[in-house]
């Protein structure tokens, strides 16, 4: 029988899940709440890979065409790129790398409109191109 409650000892809870799931003891697993936290982690990964890719995608954009701006905040947006790609390779896998490559023209289309918004005091925003122009290879690699 289960010795932890997930909703007030969720840490313990897990690790007497794994145990359970060591051990082959299939019968005393929380099957219901195993599937939701398996779920959940599934979803937490897609977002972050997301978030990286975008990150990215939107400090490029900024680098390429924010002219007045790229002088003075090139090396710290090319740093925060380096950061953003060492993390996201680290959390790459087959599956999520071909979730990414489905959601790029989506997130491409969100960091543009950031970068519209950051600039539009001083630069108009159809300097940016609307369409989609960097690849997963170009996210992902140097």
């Amino acid at each position: 029988m289960l010795k932890h409650n997930i909703d007030t000892e969720y840490d313990s809870w897990l690790l007497e899940q794994a145990q359970l799931l060591r051990d082959r003891n299939f019968q005393h697993l929380d099957i219901d709440n195993l599937v939701e936290e398996i779920e959940a982690l599934v979803r937490g990964e897609k977002s972050s890979v997301e978030q990286f890719a975008y990150l990215i995608m939107l400090h490029l954009l900024l680098i390429e065409y924010w002219y007045e701006e790229s002088e003075w905040n090139r090396n710290h947006w090319e740093a925060e790129i380096t950061g953003f790609r060492l993390q996201l390779n680290n959390k790459l896998t087959t599956n999520l790398r071909k979730h990414l490559a489905q959601r790029l023209d989506f997130l491409y289309s969100k960091a543009y409109q950031a970068a519209v918004k950051k600039t539009k005091s001083s630069i108009n925003g159809d300097r940016f191109p609307q369409e989609r122009k960097y690849s997963l290879e170009d996210i992902i690699n140097d």
